[in-house]
């Protein structure tokens, strides 16, 4: 589908692995409170990252797998950013009702 004003979507480009981290936790529980389902985080190739290897894209599976919000992700079709991004999925169970 396509996205709309139902899907949050995260930028991590240029940040620092802590700022980057802090970020995205803000972004899914945010996204979770507003009663949102979808997130788009994107969080780059790598390209920059040298020898390193795709250092935000690797921080970003990571913090995923360990939140409870979280309930799948997926790398993003081309046209969103394909290996540079990942589409969230949270989970329903944890979304705050006000």
């Amino acid at each position: 589908g396509d996205w709309s004003s139902d899907v949050c979507s995260s930028d991590l480009h240029g940040l620092t692995q802590i700022k980057a981290s802090n970020f995205l936790k803000e972004t899914i529980k945010s996204c979770k409170q507003k009663g949102m389902l979808c997130v788009r985080v994107i969080h780059g190739k790598g390209i920059r990252s040298g020898m390193h290897g795709p250092v935000l894209k690797e921080l970003t599976y990571q913090i995923l797998s360990e939140m409870d919000e979280v309930l799948a992700f997926s790398t993003a079709k081309d046209f969103d950013g394909g290996s540079g991004a990942v589409y969230v999925l949270l989970n329903s169970d944890t979304i705050d009702r006000q």
